[in-house]
This record gives C-alpha cells, structure tokens and sequence, in this order.
C-alpha cells in the first residue's frame, strides 16, 4: 500500500509543472520582459563603451521610470478597451439599452469588434422589444377573452392567469403558487379541475419553453351548444316523429272511419282493412326500432363467420324481387349480427329506390393487404353496387332523418355508417352513373381466417 502511494507521488512530481496564464498577465509579463531585454541592452552596450558602474546605474535609473511609465500605459490602454468592452457586454446580456459604448478611432484593432458588439447590442434591443409588444399584445388579448386560461412553468408553478380564469376559480390566483394549491391536479398528464364539469371542455397541452415543461390549460363553456344541440335533436324527432304517425294514422283513421260508416261489415273488406292496419303498424314498429338502434348501438363483436349464410338470411328479409350478385371471398370477420342488419338496411334502400322493373344488386368482398405492414395486417373492403337512380343528394344521404323519399325515415343508411364506423372502419358513397355504390371498409388486424 505505501509503495503504490509513493509510486503515486514520484509520478506527480514527475510531471512538468505547467502554467496557465490569462491574456492580461501574458500582456504584462511581455511588457517586463521587454523592459528586462532594454535595460540589459542598454548596459551592456554602455559597458561596452567604456561607461563606468557608476555611470551606468545613473543612466539606467534615468532610464527606468520613463520605460516603466510607457509600458504601463500602454498595458492600461489594452486593459482599459477591453474591459470596457467586457463590461458593455455584460450591460447588454443584464437587458439594459440605454448605455452606449465610446467610439473607436477607425484605426484601432478593437474598432471592429466594437461595431459588432453595437450591431448586436442594437438587433437584441430590437427583438426585446418586439417580444415585450407582443407579450404585452397577448397579454392583453387574453386578459380580455371570455376563454378561462392559465399557464404552469416546469414545476407546476401558475406563470399566468387571465381574468375569466380568476372569475371562475373563485379564490386568489397569486403568480407562483402551486396548481394542486388552486385546486388543479394532474391526470394521465393532463391538467384537470372539478369546477369545470361537464358543461365545460377542458385542454391542457404541454410544450416546452427554454428546455423546459410547460403547461396551458384553458376551458370552454359548452352549455349552451350543448342545449342548442339537444334543442335541434328534440326538433328533430318531434318532425320525423309526427311525420311517421300522421303517414300512418291518417290512413288507419281513414279506413276505420270506411268501416263505422257501413251497415254491415265485409268480411273481406274488414280483412283488407285490417291487414293494411297492421302493415302500417309494422312498418311505424320497425322506424321506432331502427331510431333506437340508433340511439343505443352495442359495441361489435367481431368473428369469423360465412358471408354466403348472412347473405341469404338478409335476403329472406326482402319481400319484392329482386336479384342479388355475389363474388369475393366466403369469409367475413365482423359481427354478424350488425353485419345483417348493414344488409338488410342497403338491401331495402336499393329496392325503394330502384325505378325500374327489375332490382339488382352486386356484392363482391375482398381484402386488401398493406405491404407497409407485417404480420398479414389489412382490411376487409365490401363494395354493394345496385342498378338505380343513384343518390340525389351524396352530400346529406348520411345524416340522420334525412330523406328523399316520401315514406322513408332516413335512419336506414345512418345506422349502417354508425355500424361500419364502431368497427373501425369507414363507409362512403357515390354515384357509378349507372347507379348507387356503397364501400364499407375495416381493419381485419392479425387474425386469421380459420
């Protein structure tokens, strides 16, 4: 142990000694060994000649204060410029812009390097400026927007509040304090606070300023969007709702009222009243089914199943003729139940629509493999393309409760979009020019077909 720690200390005596001077001692050791070189040049010269000692020193000493006091201006000079120009800098990093630097004779070295600091000292001036408008701009931007916000530095410290936030937190929002302390907390990242509720649409979104986490939280009141929306969709049932009755309790009422006014009853007449009673009566049953499904759509539960099955079950479900194509693969992965729904729906809007003698229907399913992708991931694409009129609005077909047709609801087509959409997928539509075209399309994943 005492070997290896003397080894240690010959080692570092070993090393040779280095010294690490500034540039402003390397400045005054030049200058004193400048003085050293003329005073010895100076002596020896004199010696040379015959001066005595005594004469020697004299002239030496006479020599030695006018040297010393031209060196020592001129190490004051150079220290003097650049220290005021250290200090300038340092004036100009502290954000001061009132002090400006003593100019250069063009001559001199340092003339330049002042130019460039001014240059410099000038353009921070400009962006200082430009920041402290546009803080002061968006400052008072937000000061006065309805929209509660307020900004947390890295440490979750409040940075800025507006008005509307101090309005809605009710207590004092002081620069500095804590988010948990004004009642924020985090939540998978996200700032949150439990006066906005549900009424109000909350956004926290973090960004970085200085390299350092930030966050932004502001809030939305949505109540009354919210009441409007509800307000038009109450509007739209009440319409869609009194339309349906009144197209099928007008015709009841009318063919009851036929019946009482008789004197006697026919039985076939009362049997073809009675029959037509009932369809209508189907036919209302089945809109306030669809709008319900509608409303409360379960989440799919997607399997493997026989298309060529589904397919012949939706078309037991059509009452008219009608002929229906297939082509593509026999296995579909969905949920079947909603799938047949899907067809029936499509299958039932073709066929009302179809102004000819003779409905037909074209089905071809197949899939389409992304290369991007490993591991056989792609999508199932069902294309359903039928020999009618073709939409007369593409732009509206898909909103709820609208129609064309004098005796439809517009629910049809609205559930099937909902339908393909809680699948993952997507569900357009177009005109071929020789009809309608529908394209369903979702992600099959990984699973394989069996």
């Amino acid at each position: 142990m005492r070997s290896s720690q003397k080894t240690n200390s010959l080692k570092a005596l070993a090393k040779p000694l280095t010294f690490k001077f500034s540039h402003e001692q390397w400045l005054a050791f030049g200058l004193a060994c400048t003085l050293t070189i003329i005073f010895s040049l100076t002596a020896a010269l004199t010696y040379k000649m015959g001066w005595s000692k005594l004469a020697i020193a004299t002239l030496l000493f006479c020599l030695c204060y006018p040297l010393i006091w031209l060196a020592w201006r001129s190490y004051h000079f150079w220290r003097q410029a650049i220290m005021q120009l250290t200090t300038y800098t340092q004036v100009i990093r502290e954000g001061e812009t009132n002090l400006r630097f003593k100019a250069q004779h063009p001559d001199n070295l340092l003339a330049e390097l002042q130019q460039e600091i001014s240059a410099l000292a000038i353009g921070n001036a400009d962006k200082v400026q430009q920041n402290q408008t546009l803080e002061n701009v968006l400052s008072h931007i937000l000061d006065s927007w309805p929209i509660p916000v307020c900004l947390f530095d890295e440490n979750t410290q409040l940075s800025y509040r507006n008005i509307a936030m101090k309005e809605k937190i009710q207590q004092p929002m002081l620069i500095g304090t804590k988010a948990a302390d004004l009642g924020f907390f985090m939540e998978n990242g996200n700032l949150s606070h439990k006066q906005f509720n549900h009424q109000w649409q909350c956004q926290s979104i973090s960004y970085l300023f200085q390299q350092k986490k930030c966050h932004i939280f502001s809030a939305l009141d949505i109540s009354q969007p919210l009441h409007q929306q509800q307000s038009i969709t109450q509007q739209n049932l009440i319409r869609v709702l009194a339309h349906e009755l009144r197209n099928s309790l007008t015709p009841m009422a009318s063919m009851a009222d036929t019946l009482l006014c008789n004197d006697s009853f026919n039985e076939e007449q009362v049997r073809m009243v009675l029959g037509r009673i009932k369809l209508r009566s189907e036919r209302l049953l089945s809109f306030i089914n669809q709008y319900s499904q509608l409303s409360h759509l379960p989440a799919p539960k997607s399997t493997w199943f026989d298309f060529n099955d589904l397919l012949d079950e939706a078309k037991a479900m059509i009452t008219e003729p009608c002929t229906i194509h297939y082509q593509g693969s026999a296995q579909c992965y969905a949920d079947e139940q909603q799938m047949v729904q899907i067809l029936i729906n499509i299958f039932k809007n073709s066929q009302e629509a179809c102004d000819k003698e003779h409905c037909a229907i074209s089905i071809s399913l197949y899939y389409q493999q992304d290369s991007m992708q490993a591991q056989q991931q792609g999508k199932q694409i069902i294309e359903i393309i039928d020999n009618g009129p073709g939409f007369a609005n593409l732009d509206n077909a898909l909103t709820p409760f609208y129609t064309t047709k004098s005796h439809g609801s517009g629910i049809g087509l609205s559930l099937c979009a909902e339908i393909t959409r809680n699948h993952g997928g997507d569900f357009t539509l177009e005109n071929t020019g020789n009809g309608a075209k529908i394209t369903m399309s979702w992600p099959v994943g990984n699973k394989t077909s069996p």
